[in-house]
């Protein structure tokens, strides 16, 4: 059912949903953070959410929710009781930062988005709750290329209940953040030249650019590649 990091193919017309997986704990949304450090320097417009976590006396404490695609960040969730909250599991949801997912996870125009991003798909979407909602209206329109972040053992069920025919799947036991790059900026790059070439009028010409190297190198070091790592570079593409 899933190909490795390195290989997809968009099969009935539909872009890839990348899902990163892992352990409990396994730094999933870091890794996920790492793969985005080394593609906004490409000029990839990126929507969705981002939820990286807290750590209180060695337990899971909360989540803060970060929109992609405004930089703007909400207190999603928190073991501290509230009763204006939804409660799911031994996590209290803040309403008002329920609606400010949902907001980021709206359908995107494909026309001005590269790819959208859900961190985390887990038990409560599988339960109905938080964004379950989104999702369902995410798959059930024309997107473009996905990641996803996925508990491992939830990963089959997640991929039935959803119906992805598409995913390719990223262990973060196993795969390289750089690779792992490469795989989605190639699928963002084919996105792109699709969008383009359903336009009724021409695409304005898209001249291959490096991006700004000191960027690039800083995130490859800061995902753990050396200085002398190949840097991802690809087309910057147009707004």
């Amino acid at each position: 059912m899933y190909s490795g990091a390195n290989v997809y193919s968009y099969m009935n017309g539909r872009p890839p949903v990348f899902i990163i997986t892992g352990e409990q704990g396994q730094c999933k949304t870091t890794f996920l953070h790492q793969v985005l450090g080394l593609i906004v320097g490409a000029n990839v417009r990126v929507r969705g959410i981002i939820a990286p976590g807290h750590v209180r006396d060695g337990r899971r404490s909360g989540f803060t929710l970060v929109d992609l695609a405004t930089g703007e960040h909400e207190e999603l969730c928190s073991i501290d009781p509230d009763p204006r909250c939804e409660v799911h599991g031994r996590f209290y949801f803040r309403p008002e930062a329920l609606a400010f997912g949902r907001r980021a996870l709206a359908p995107p125009d494909p026309r001005s988005t590269d790819l959208l991003v859900v961190d985390e798909v887990g038990r409560f979407e599988l339960q109905g709750a938080v964004w379950a909602d989104s999702l369902d209206r995410l798959v059930g329109h024309p997107h473009p290329p996905m990641i996803w972040t996925v508990r491992r053992r939830l990963l089959h069920t997640v991929v039935e209940r959803w119906n992805i025919k598409n995913a390719v799947v990223v262990d973060v036991g196993a795969a390289s953040v750089m690779a792992t790059a490469d795989a989605v900026m190639d699928a963002v790059w084919e996105w792109r030249e699709a969008q383009a070439f359903s336009r009724v009028t021409p695409a304005a010409p898209q001249a291959d650019c490096i991006p700004c190297l000191s960027l690039l190198v800083a995130d490859a070091a800061a995902a753990g590649a050396s200085q002398n790592s190949p840097i991802i570079l690809r087309r910057c593409y147009s707004p």
